[in-house]
């Protein structure tokens, strides 16, 4: 019996990686036509990290729902504020798909 080749872990990531940034990219361009698709791409980018093991960007991990993982796009299907208080400020986005509100808190530069 043949010896299994030993697959390149790093090489796997790389490729991984540079998939998932594509498909970000093509969900962000084609969303506003066709949201069904873009969602697919963005639910396809989440598998791809998930199976390599590797972290999605924090760009890109904003720009999905927490909640029903979709594809957000500031204006269409996403609501973002600029909340300012004494005790923290944070943006807060919501879905407009299923109602969740995320809060990504602001660090106070004091």
């Amino acid at each position: 019996m043949p010896k299994a080749k030993k697959i390149n872990k790093g090489l796997i990531k790389l490729i991984a990686r540079t998939r998932m940034l594509y498909l970000y990219e093509l969900a962000h361009e084609i969303f506003p036509s066709d949201k069904k698709l873009a969602n697919r791409y963005a639910y396809l980018a989440r598998k791809y990290s998930q199976r390599a093991k590797i972290k999605i960007p924090h760009a890109w991990k904003k720009r999905t729902c927490h909640h029903c993982k979709k594809f957000l796009y500031p204006g269409i299907n996403c609501r973002t504020r600029l909340h300012s208080q004494g005790k923290g400020s944070h943006v807060s986005m919501t879905c407009l798909e299923c109602n969740q509100v995320t809060r990504y808190y602001i660090k106070s530069s004091k």
